[in-house]
């Protein structure tokens, strides 16, 4: 229920701040739900720390093999925790600046939030990819509204890498779960999986870019500077503190364990891209 709640309280609040008209009232309500979020998941982290809370799992798309199955577990909770810590900081680093339509900005805030904690908790392929597009697409907004004068054309450089990124990797995930025994999404058929180096290493290259986008590194990187430069300050710490967290997040949870052979042989490779 703990894993829950770290999705539900974000995503309820930034619903719910599409309605605050008052900017005094929506910049205190995203603070206010941001701490409620901080206190559940430090609970998460000690008095609540059992496994029966830290688990939840429910029908979501049985059709396509896919459960909505999230857990915070070690990796998980380091990450959820910075992202419950971050967002409150964020707020009240950023207490006096002046947003147009304030309630729709700390709303988008909000979602991202949620699409964050979402990423950190899946255990579901599919499901996975789900919260990998809800944190970004509120970025797309409050980049495109919100940002510098330059801001359109850096939002739309930031969305056909990232776009571009994240349909490759669907392709790679959908090909995945028609290995599984069961063409299931569940984390644990995507480990049991038995594929030829081959097979591996085209598959690798499929997910790599889409993660190699969000950290980011060479040659995928040249969306960063601008995007930087032209979103709000606000949204700069969120993409710059917490989202290049998410693709190696990824590679650690998803890319490693599941192509084991294509990440040792392009192992080199990818330090090289990150050292350039």
């Amino acid at each position: 229920m703990i894993s829950l709640l770290l999705i539900l309280i974000p995503l309820l609040s930034g619903i719910a701040a599409f309605f605050f008209k008052k900017e005094n009232a929506a910049k205190s309500w995203a603070l206010f739900s941001s701490i409620i979020t901080l206190a559940v998941s430090l609970l998460g982290l000690t008095v609540l720390n059992k496994a029966g809370l830290l688990e939840f799992k429910c029908d979501w798309l049985p059709g396509l093999g896919s459960s909505f199955s999230i857990r915070l577990d070690g990796m998980g909770q380091l990450l959820c925790l910075l992202t419950a810590i971050s967002f409150p900081l964020i707020f009240i680093s950023t207490w006096h600046r002046v947003y147009k339509n304030a309630h729709n900005f700390f709303a988008l805030m909000l979602l991202s939030q949620a699409g964050l904690m979402g990423v950190f908790l899946a255990m579901d392929a599919l499901l996975f990819y789900f919260f990998w597009e809800l944190a970004l697409i509120p970025v797309y907004f409050l980049s495109s509204i919100w940002g510098a004068e330059r801001r359109i054309a850096a939002t739309f450089k930031f969305f056909m890498y990232t776009f571009v990124g994240s349909l490759l990797m669907l392709v790679g995930l959908i090909y995945l779960q028609s290995l599984t025994p069961d063409k299931s999404f569940d984390i644990r058929d995507f480990y049991g999986i038995v594929l030829d180096g081959k097979t591996q290493n085209w598959i690798f290259w499929l997910m790599f870019v889409a993660f190699a986008v969000k950290i980011p590194v060479f040659p995928f990187h040249s969306w960063q500077p601008d995007t930087y430069e032209q979103s709000p300050t606000a949204v700069t710490m969120v993409l710059s503190g917490i989202m290049v967290k998410m693709g190696l997040f990824a590679i650690l949870r998803w890319l490693l364990p599941v192509l084991p052979s294509a990440s040792y042989a392009y192992g080199e490779k990818m330090i090289a891209m990150w050292a350039i």
